[in-house]
């Protein structure tokens, strides 16, 4: 069974929390050898002001691609190119999420019975399915079916990304559509403002780019294999 798949990410929480360990550690980015203008930057002081806080808040960001210190807002999922469902943990927190994600595609599972685990397809989907596990064991959610993040791309799994540019290159998403002559993502939303949306509220957002992500991973595995959608 075909499992059409995607993610978002938020970065780790407590915001603040996280953000103060960050600073205690956090050195300057490029070459700087004399104490006195390492300690500018960290005070911010003359052309140095406000460059701590943005390579905290860059530092901060990265952790929503880490499984052990980000979380998942958002999961997006297809079966065999049809009916895509979004959830985001809106009012029911992400260990909810998993839970609803792993029962849902348990049940479609169960109507198949010669089939044990999903065929993942996705965008670098090593990376979603790695994060899945690893926030499944932080949160003990057990998934009912396996998440072959270590697997082998045409095997157990189809990774649109490898499929294009193979092992050892990489295409974004987005790049990828425009090649292929496929609608690219809104512009007024990418990956990187994830985050910001989650804070504002705006779910309805973050569900839709999520769904997006989903119906262009259907269009670019077609038209990899010369099928109508």
């Amino acid at each position: 069974m075909n499992i059409f798949l995607d993610i978002e990410t938020i970065p780790q929480q407590p915001e603040q929390e996280s953000r103060n360990a960050i600073a205690l550690n956090i050195t300057p980015l490029g070459k700087m050898s004399k104490a006195e203008t390492i300690q500018a930057w960290h005070n911010g002081e003359g052309k140095y002001a406000g460059e701590k806080e943005k390579a905290i808040d860059a530092a901060y960001r990265k952790t929503a691609l880490n499984g052990g210190k980000g979380s998942i807002c958002s999961i997006g999922f297809a079966s065999n190119m049809d009916n895509i469902v979004v959830q985001t943990d809106q009012n029911i927190g992400e260990k909810a999420l998993l839970s609803c994600f792993f029962e849902l595609v348990g049940e479609l599972l169960q109507k198949r019975q010669h089939e044990s685990n999903p065929y993942f397809i996705g965008h670098y989907v090593q990376f979603d399915l790695k994060f899945l596990w690893q926030r499944a064991v932080i949160l003990d959610v057990s998934p009912p079916f396996e998440l072959p993040f270590n697997g082998r791309h045409g095997k157990q799994y189809f990774d649109n990304m490898q499929a294009w540019a193979g092992y050892r290159d990489t295409i974004s998403q987005n790049d990828l559509t425009t090649a292929l002559g496929l609608p690219n993502k809104p512009e007024d939303i990418d990956g990187s403002k994830v985050w910001d949306l989650y804070k504002e509220g705006n779910y309805t957002a973050i569900a839709e780019y999520n769904r997006y992500d989903v119906e262009t991973l259907i269009k670019v595995f077609s038209r990899f294999n010369f099928m109508a959608v």
